[in-house]
């Protein structure tokens, strides 16, 4: 790549915090993107689920968006930019949301290359923010092999530390039949319960989306409820029907979602004492399995409610205008999400 890399270009921004969290934000600089008009910008998943351009975002201003075909209009047009950076833009479009861990399967699956390794993790504050998530796979794992349960890890990465810590002979016997029940050696247990522990972080930081998605799609359905009984509308009017189905869909998906982490509440915290190998293999397996569909569906209902707190944060909203929102914002791309839920790997 000709003379724009990371260490060569002062212009190039630290991504943010904002976007590497995110589940339906990208920064493009987060690419080797060659225009220097990109570093600026970042991709995102709208209201009506289409990949946009963000070109402002503000209070009161809304969101400045725009399809990726239109990049030469706001940014310099020269030939990295229209060979290089615009296909690579629509690659990453192709994405269904933008999180970590579905950037980590594009790299895997499809070879989207990413300018660091940054984005592929959640950041530190993000970690510490889903500690609570995290504490239910490593407290018993801590006090099963520490016997004490006040030590607290929120990093996967702790673990690591954590097992070269121990150097007593009852810590270590418990390590030595705990690397036999999940056939590794000693040196490699550290990073096969890392290795799991991301994946168990996967689940908090996808539950901590479905529990601010919650409240908001039952106050969302009171909206559009309202909407129908105070409007005028004819007998038989086709929009009633739409409003119905839209609140019913968002009903359908959010609970199928809170129903699968019920059984992930089941299934995926040990008990380490009795530990087996097909019980180890196959909660990382069926976390791994769900983490796509999770994504996809929690980032379509998130930006979908989260357009609607924004736009009618006041409370006197016209009838018309609840309407035309829920049927031209809100219904596009739930039949899609209802279909991605409905293929979504059983237990």
């Amino acid at each position: 790549m000709p003379g724009s890399t990371v260490q060569q270009d002062s212009e190039r921004l630290v991504i943010d915090r904002e976007d590497r969290d995110s589940i339906n934000t990208f920064a493009c600089v987060a690419l080797p993107v060659r225009n220097r008009g990109l570093f600026r910008l970042r991709l995102i998943k709208n209201v009506r689920l289409e990949t946009r351009v963000e070109l402002f975002r503000g209070s009161g201003m809304g969101s400045g968006q725009f399809g990726i075909d239109e990049l030469p209009n706001y940014v310099n047009r020269d030939e990295d930019l229209i060979k290089h950076d615009i296909p690579l833009l629509k690659e990453a479009a192709r994405l269904p949301a933008f999180d970590c861990y579905s950037l980590r399967r594009a790299v895997r699956s499809s070879g989207i290359d990413v300018e660091t390794a940054d984005v592929l993790s959640l950041s530190n504050e993000k970690k510490r923010e889903l500690a609570g998530h995290m504490r239910n796979l490593t407290r018993p794992l801590v006090r099963h092999v520490f016997g004490d349960a006040g030590m607290d890890i929120t990093d996967p990465s702790s673990l690591r530390d954590i097992m070269q810590m121990a150097d007593k002979a009852a810590a270590r016997k418990k390590l030595e039949l705990l690397s036999e029940v999940l056939e590794a050696d000693l040196d490699s247990l550290p990073e096969l319960l890392e290795d799991y522990g991301d994946a168990f972080l996967s689940l908090g930081y996808y539950r901590s989306y479905l529990n601010l998605i919650v409240p908001r799609v039952k106050e969302l359905q009171g909206w559009i409820e309202e909407a129908m009984e105070r409007g005028s509308f004819r007998k038989g009017d086709p929009a009633i029907k739409r409003m119905k189905q839209v609140s019913s869909a968002m009903d359908h998906v959010v609970k199928s979602v809170v129903e699968r982490f019920r059984e992930f509440d089941r299934r995926a915290v040990f008990d380490w004492e009795v530990l087996t190998l097909e019980e180890f293999r196959t909660a990382r397996q069926q976390i791994l399995e769900h983490q796509a569909t999770l994504a996809e569906v929690l980032c379509g209902i998130a930006v979908k409610v989260f357009e609607w707190r924004s736009r009618f944060a006041k409370p006197n909203v016209g009838i018309q205008q609840r309407v035309d929102f829920v049927l031209s914002d809100l219904q596009p791309g739930l039949d899609h999400l209802l279909q991605v839920e409905s293929s979504a790997p059983r237990f």
